[in-house]
């Protein structure tokens, strides 16, 4: 009988223990998280500047000196270090200054809920307190086209040229089936930013290589940047959901990059119209090319970084000399 209760109390105090350690998870998940975050900060800090935009800073990394300024935007959930190689080699001819959005990178946190005007204001913002002299050309990468389209339509003397990297078109992504796709991975990515506050993906980087996985974001701030990113796709009112009429942009020098490789798996709802909309935002300017790069999936700047810098430095020449873009791929 007494070896019956000393169980039961053994197994009462297991059970106590193991109710304790399951609420103190969490905490000391955040802890953890927390904690790495700022060791981060102290080993790895910013290879740029952090810039006032307003109520948060953003990280901006600059290189080379020739004018005009070389400026890249990223596209969704994007990092600016996937660019540094092709931004190392455009360093040779142009100045060129890559950033990071809000709550990627080195950049702090902005408020939710911004609107792609929102981010091409930031843009603004950021470049007017950096002291580089305007007009700019941009180069921006997938969902980034619509950012510095934005800001060339409210700053249009402040742009010298437009090169579009497998950016979509109004006709491309504004379809049911596709916003359904990014509200689909907008879940999946709202989950996997949650687990990563309590840590989870630091301790499973240990073992395995996240970017492996497709898992190249790694603090909760990263995720959230990235479903905002996502969301202001759906924040573009309706009526600015149609094609842009050809010749909106004058005789500004343009150069759009496409993939010639189809889109992988679930990303093929991405394919129908992308040819006919790579085609109209070339057609957007009177001085413009259309290349394909044949051998590139989506990260066309990882597949055929020789193809983007090739584009850029003939943009570049073609601004500084005042040329039109005669060539075509």
């Amino acid at each position: 009988m007494y070896y019956s209760s000393a169980m039961f109390t053994l197994w009462q105090l297991l059970l106590s223990f193991a109710l304790l350690l399951f609420l103190l998870l969490p905490a000391i998940g955040l802890v953890y998280e927390r904690t790495g975050e700022r060791r981060d900060a102290r080993l790895r800090p910013a290879p740029g500047r952090l810039i006032s935009v307003g109520d948060h800073r953003l990280h901006l990394l600059c290189k080379g000196s020739a004018a005009p300024a070389v400026v890249i935007e990223q596209g969704a959930g994007e990092l600016s270090k996937f660019w540094w190689p092709v931004q190392d080699e455009i360093a040779k001819f142009a100045q060129v200054c890559t950033y990071d959005r809000a709550g990627f990178g080195w950049s702090e946190p902005g408020p939710p809920g911004r609107t792609i005007e929102n981010r091409a204001r930031e843009l603004h913002t950021l470049l007017s307190n950096s002291g580089i002299p305007a007009p700019f050309i941009f180069v921006a990468h997938s969902y980034g086209g619509f950012i510095v389209r934005a800001y060339a339509q409210e700053n249009p003397d402040k742009v010298a040229g437009l090169i579009l990297v497998d950016t979509p078109d109004e006709s491309s992504i504004f379809r049911e089936e596709v916003l359904s796709f990014y509200a689909k991975a907008r879940v999946i990515q709202r989950v996997i930013g949650f687990v990563s506050r309590f840590g989870v993906l630091r301790l499973a980087g240990h073992w395995v290589s996240l970017e492996d996985v497709g898992l190249w974001l790694t603090k909760p701030s990263e995720y959230a940047a990235l479903c905002d990113d996502l969301l202001s796709l759906e924040r573009v009112p309706a009526p600015m959901r149609f094609s842009k009429s050809a010749g909106s942009l004058g005789s500004l020098p343009v150069i759009v990059i496409t993939h010639g490789q189809p889109f992988p798996g679930p990303f093929a709802v991405l394919e129908t119209n992308w040819s006919e909309g790579q085609a109209r935002l070339a057609a957007l300017s009177t001085n413009s090319a259309l290349i394909v790069a044949k051998n590139s999936n989506h990260m066309i700047q990882q597949d055929e970084p020789t193809l983007v810098v090739d584009a850029i430095r003939r943009m570049h020449d073609a601004v500084k000399e005042g040329n039109l873009l005669a060539y075509s791929r």
